[in-house]
């Protein structure tokens, strides 16, 4: 892999040398530089969502959405990168991930492979009321479960209400996340 000046041109050149991604769509919020990938294929409707912090040329974040696995979207809103997440020694740190050889081949990774686990969805007349996403690390002691109730239903009803997945009519829907992005 040849050398890159910062996460900017990494990123970039990785993603559309890819032949998988357009160009970018670029905005600002603040001092965050972000930019939006979508797929040259037009039926899919993933996109990958970078975020950089250019003034001290670290990444924030790398988010792959799609609008079919609203569990993985609202997990990933909140994720953002920490100074230490490609160390093996320490964890967290600061936010953010500096440009070195570590980080670099830790997105590289990310981006090689695609992602690991499912999405196992309750949806009844074609609305997701709840959905469990289930992420796999690269080492299983790192594997992990969240659940998403999307309904409007208040906290007492949720805790003591019907279950979701015991209601009449609710079907349950399995998405691999790799199916959403497999990797370049």
């Amino acid at each position: 892999m040849r050398e890159f000046k910062d996460w900017k041109e990494f990123i970039n050149r990785i993603l559309i040398n890819s032949g998988q991604f357009e160009k970018p769509v670029i905005e600002f919020k603040g001092e965050v530089e972000i930019e939006t990938y979508k797929l040259t294929d037009k039926n899919s409707l993933t996109e990958i969502r970078v975020g950089y912090f250019l003034q001290e040329n670290k990444l924030i974040y790398l988010h792959i959405f799609n609008p079919t696995v609203p569990g993985y979207n609202k997990y990933v809103e909140d994720e953002y990168f920490y100074y230490y997440d490609f160390d093996d020694k320490n964890s967290y740190g600061d936010p953010a991930l500096e440009f070195n050889k570590r980080n670099v081949n830790g997105v590289f990774s990310i981006l090689k492979n695609g992602l690991k686990g499912k999405e196992i969805q309750f949806v009844k007349n074609d609305r997701i009321l709840k959905s469990i996403l289930y992420i796999h690390g690269v080492n299983p002691k790192f594997n992990f479960s969240f659940s998403y109730d999307f309904t409007n239903r208040g906290f007492w009803n949720k805790i003591f209400g019907q279950k979701i997945d015991k209601m009449n009519g609710v079907e349950k829907r399995e998405i691999e996340l790799n199916s959403i992005f497999n990797g370049i």
